[in-house]
């Protein structure tokens, strides 16, 4: 079972009230900061609107390592109390589009991946006009600030309304159009919003308000009713090695895994966040020469068309608390503690939202390590150690 899923009884008021209150005919956007539920939110609604005879449901996630740790939220032990093969990404999910209405997915020239996005959702669009596929009575979708506005149109095209949950401080694409089209395409759409979260020790929150504050409500540090171990933390390390950084993270992680045991057991994790794909098989290969750690991670991401990927599963071993993904990949995710190596890696290219969204997949903690110069948006949030700098 996933230590993310919440059921009825440890709800609060405002989150029943958006799954089981609202007409199931009428389309919404929930939002909320990272850790009020959402997901939580999202899922019981879909499964709420299969008890009450609409079983013609899908859920669309962003990754497909978001897209598998959903999927830990649909069973119950052993019992599935949610299909998950009705669980996929929205790229998958038109790309089916394309397969079963027999057409070839769309040729980009150049461009990167937004022009792919957009062309994909783009070629499918006006394909149930003529289709004997019925269309869905809800499409719910996670992570929404990440849309954009040719998937949106898709979505209204072929659901009789949508749910859709997000966070505009954790926008991993900079140029999706995200609630804005949302509220565009599906035109008197009502907004609600998650006040309170539980999952972010006040340490990170207020590491977070300092990278990205809410518009418009209260910072994440006072609607903190986080209840994990404590105290939290977040702390840079720097600068050294690679080969440093890997080491110290590995003494750290052994460390984790012994205090977070019980947690663990429940389904918590240790997640290891790194900038590039590659920098993931690094990480992988000095865990598995280490004589307690071997065995215990894995690369979470998405199956790729490499003949040498081709008995790769992306599912969550629950035999391997510890996960290794990119940045981009840690998106909707939560680990007990996060290790961010090599945070000075084209660290000019990234956005506030991409700092903010990484470090809020941490509850406890999060390492932060670094090789040259730290980061400004780090050193502008986290405290560096200065016992012994003031004399």
């Amino acid at each position: 079972m996933s230590l993310w899923w919440t059921a009825r009884n440890q709800l609060d008021e405002n989150q029943i009230e958006l799954i089981e209150e609202i007409p199931l005919h009428e389309s919404r956007i929930v939002v909320g900061p990272p850790g009020c539920g959402k997901t939580n939110v999202l899922l019981r609604r879909a499964q709420f609107a299969r008890s009450q005879g609409l079983s013609n449901v899908l859920v669309l996630s962003f990754t497909r390592p978001l897209t598998e740790f959903v999927k830990t939220g649909c069973y119950e032990g052993s019992k599935e109390i949610f299909p998950a093969s009705l669980v996929t990404t929205v790229e998958s999910w038109i790309r089916s589009l394309y397969r079963n209405h027999k057409i070839d997915l769309p040729v980009v020239s150049g461009g990167g991946l937004s022009d792919w996005k957009r062309a994909l959702a783009a070629g499918a669009a006006g394909l149930s006009t003529s289709s004997s596929q019925p269309r869905y009575d809800t499409i719910f979708v996670d992570e929404a600030q990440d849309l954009f506005a040719e998937e949106i149109e898709l979505i209204k095209e072929w659901g009789d309304c949508a749910f859709f949950t997000g966070d505009s401080r954790q926008k991993i694409y900079a140029a999706a159009d995200g609630v804005p089209a949302i509220e565009a395409v599906f035109s008197g759409i009502e907004t609600s919003e998650l006040s309170f979260h539980y999952r972010l020790a006040p340490e990170l929150c207020r590491v977070a308000d300092k990278i990205l504050r809410p518009q418009a409500g209260a910072s994440l540090a006072s609607t903190s009713l986080y209840t994990g171990p404590k105290p939290g933390r977040a702390e840079p390390h720097g600068p050294m090695s690679r080969t440093n950084q890997i080491a110290q993270m590995m003494v750290s992680v052994k460390n984790q895994l012994r205090v977070y045991s019980t947690l663990i057991d429940q389904g918590d994790r240790i997640g290891i966040v790194v900038p590039e794909r590659a920098d993931r098989e690094v990480v992988l290969a000095a865990m598995e020469d280490d004589d307690e750690l071997g065995n215990l991670a894995q690369i979470i991401r998405a199956k790729s068309t490499d003949i040498s990927d081709s008995g790769y599963s992306p599912a969550f071993d629950p035999a391997k608390p510890v996960s290794i993904v990119t940045e981009a990949g840690s998106k909707g995710l939560e680990f007990r503690a996060v290790h961010w190596l090599f945070s000075d890696t084209s660290w000019r290219r990234r956005s506030s939202e991409v700092y903010y969204t990484v470090i809020t997949r941490a509850k406890t903690s999060i390492d932060i390590y670094y090789d040259g110069v730290i980061p400004t948006t780090i050193a502008q949030c986290c405290a560096l150690d200065s016992k012994d700098l003031w004399s």
